[in-house]
């Protein structure tokens, strides 16, 4: 007799990551409510995204190295947050891995919970520099941060074509300007038209946890 596929599966192939996923959104928004602790529509996004694409693709398994990995690491390459909502990203992080205790998902491999509370307080100041230090930004991010300061709202999917039209129509010189380096000798567009840069389009979090995924 087969036996029964589990609901929730921390450690996905591929094609069970969405599953995943939202398995662990919607018990996180859930246990956010029975314990009254304000969480966005959104949350548990980015532990869960970058954790999986990004670290070891164990969704419940946590180090004080992978959160230096996910917070000060990938957030400054690829997340673009506004400087008064850096204290909420923390928040979250604390109240993911808090969530993974209490209901019993945190791996047994992980570091005491109360260490990874104490890590993410004591990597505050230096996630609020290296958010701030444009020199860690990914050319991907370097890009919709460009797109940002002309006005483009990145869930405005027809203000973010009609940007990327006209960035792909500017000078050599003028998009070197934005991403801080020389281009390819040939630049790799899609079918589209679109300027495929390293990096991936950042997420944009915002104090209504407007997010969107790239």
């Amino acid at each position: 007799m087969a036996r029964p596929t589990p609901p929730f599966d921390p450690t996905p192939e591929e094609e069970g990551y969405e599953a995943s996923r939202s398995y662990l959104k919607k018990r996180f928004a859930t246990w956010g409510a029975e314990q009254r602790v304000e969480l966005g529509t959104d949350a548990g996004e980015a532990p869960i995204h970058y954790k999986y694409h990004y670290v070891d693709g164990h969704l419940t398994r946590w180090s004080c190295a992978d959160l230096d990995q996910v917070y000060l690491e990938l957030h400054p390459a690829k997340v673009i947050v506004e400087a008064d909502e850096l204290e909420a990203v923390l928040d979250e992080a604390k109240a993911f891995l808090a969530f993974l205790e209490d209901v019993g998902l945190l791996d047994p491999e992980s570091d005491d919970p109360r260490v990874l509370a104490d890590h993410i307080d004591a990597i505050a100041s230096r996630f609020r520099t290296n958010m701030a230090d444009v020199s860690r930004f990914s050319p991907g991010k370097h890009l919709w941060s460009a797109a940002i300061s002309e006005g483009v709202q990145l869930d405005d999917e027809a203000a973010v074509q009609s940007f990327m039209a006209s960035f792909n129509a500017r000078s050599r010189a003028e998009r070197e300007l934005v991403f801080g380096h020389a281009l390819p000798a040939t630049s790799s567009r899609t079918p589209s038209g679109r300027a495929t840069p390293p990096g991936t389009r950042p997420r944009q979090i915002s104090a209504s946890r407007r997010r969107k995924r790239h």
